[in-house]
């Protein structure tokens, strides 16, 4: 029987750039040695599946690469981020069109959803090293933060990313979003954001800026397992649906 819990009306978050409709979590209760395929976790050449898997207690041991034909699990990817979440539908697979690279997007706290890359050879999972875009959009915001992080004077308070399309077998877009706090009042990081971001200053009631940043990037895969940003671009507001980019 599939139970699956997820309140995701049960919080509504609203920031500057949106209403973010937050899924508390994902509970699902497995029987023992049961496998569930993650969303749009079948690769396109339908010789792979990323999937849920329980052991023989039924207890959720994490994301896995299986055969997708003889349905034995291949190995586990432990990059993936399962702390929170146990329900299949919480984990959200991109394949790339020839079968050879494959996204996973993943929360480790409620606010928080990393975006794990792999390559798939040889029956192996490969780790991807990929660069937040934030340093390539707004330089000067890196710098701020470097700067009063040292200082305590900023807090981030979200993160979102995820691959939104594939363009080409190497080339992919990521949507990423970050929420900040900055408690300096004298640091005003409206300019250093620029088109990037929407800043909430101090005032009555509110004695920090609240800072939000949302951009797309393209990326290209390179050699040794890396990869690169070759574009950014904000996100405005009307290509923001009703999850905000949220997670």
């Amino acid at each position: 029987m599939k139970i699956f819990i997820c309140h995701a009306f049960l919080a509504v978050v609203v920031l500057v750039l949106g209403v973010i409709e937050v899924c508390a979590t994902s509970t699902y209760y497995y029987k023992p040695g049961e496998t569930l395929v993650v969303e749009n976790g079948k690769s396109p050449d339908r010789k792979f599946s990323i999937v849920s898997s329980a052991d023989n207690s039924g207890d959720f041991v994490g994301i896995w690469l299986m055969d997708a034909q003889t349905k034995k699990l291949i190995g586990k990817l432990e990059e993936v981020s399962t702390g929170l979440d146990s329900g299949p539908d919480a984990y959200r697979a991109h394949w790339s069109p020839d079968s050879k690279h494959v996204g996973i997007s993943s929360r480790s706290d409620r606010h928080w959803m990393d975006n794990v890359i792999y390559r798939i050879e040889n029956r192996r999972a490969y780790l991807v090293e990929t660069p937040e875009l934030i340093c390539h959009a707004v330089p000067d915001f890196c710098r701020l933060e470097k700067e009063l992080a040292a200082a305590q004077k900023i807090r981030q308070d979200g993160f979102y990313s995820e691959i939104t399309k594939w363009i080409s077998p190497t080339r992919f877009v990521v949507r990423e979003t970050s929420h900040w706090r900055v408690t300096e009042r004298d640091r005003d990081p409206s300019a250093a954001l620029a088109e990037y971001g929407d800043v909430e200053k101090p005032g009555p009631g509110l004695d920090f800026y609240l800072v939000s940043f949302e951009a797309e990037g393209e990326y290209e895969l390179l050699p040794t397992d890396k990869s690169r940003v070759i574009s950014t671009h904000p996100v405005k507001k009307s290509d923001t649906g009703s999850d905000g980019g949220g997670v």
